[in-house]
């Protein structure tokens, strides 16, 4: 069983990516492992009125984004990981360690020859040390299901 990978940050692009590798995962018995590269912040402390005071911090941030999509997730079983590299670095890495048999990414900055030479799906794709779906995730076609596709034979 070999674990497919999905990359995600806080976009509506990216969440759509992760429920397409869930339903790929989940048609393929295959475990998922989700990954968030993240940029090393700065914490702050939120006071807000009276004695309430809040620690926020970058990496809690998200940890508690990971932890609210991997419970929607329409698959199991499923792991999280939080990187401090690129998000190329981040999914490429992750593979290679898990041994992992595919990567997702979404295609939110696929979109023309020169936006297409940076973006993290091209840089996956080249690096990945397994397969590479880019799944498309900026497409305005009607919201899928969430539950797992059959595979059912079209009706022609």
């Amino acid at each position: 069983m070999h674990t497919i990978i999905v990359g995600v940050d806080q976009s509506e692009t990216a969440r759509k990516a992760a429920f397409a590798a869930a339903k790929i995962a989940a048609a393929c018995c295959s475990p998922l492992h989700v990954v968030m590269a993240v940029n090393r912040g700065q914490s702050v402390d939120v006071s807000v009125g009276g004695s309430d005071r809040w620690h926020l911090d970058w990496l809690s941030d998200a940890e508690q984004f990971l932890d609210g999509l991997v419970s929607e997730l329409p698959t199991s079983p499923i792991t999280r990981a939080v990187s401090l590299h690129d998000p190329a670095t981040a999914l490429c890495e992750e593979a290679e360690r898990l041994d992992a048999s595919m990567i997702v990414v979404g295609n939110r900055r696929v979109q023309g020859v020169a936006r297409l030479l940076g973006a993290v799906a091209t840089d996956v794709a080249r690096r990945a040390p397994c397969d590479v779906l880019i799944a498309n995730t900026t497409s305005n076609r009607p919201e899928e299901s969430d539950q797992p596709d059959d595979f059912d034979q079209p009706d022609f």
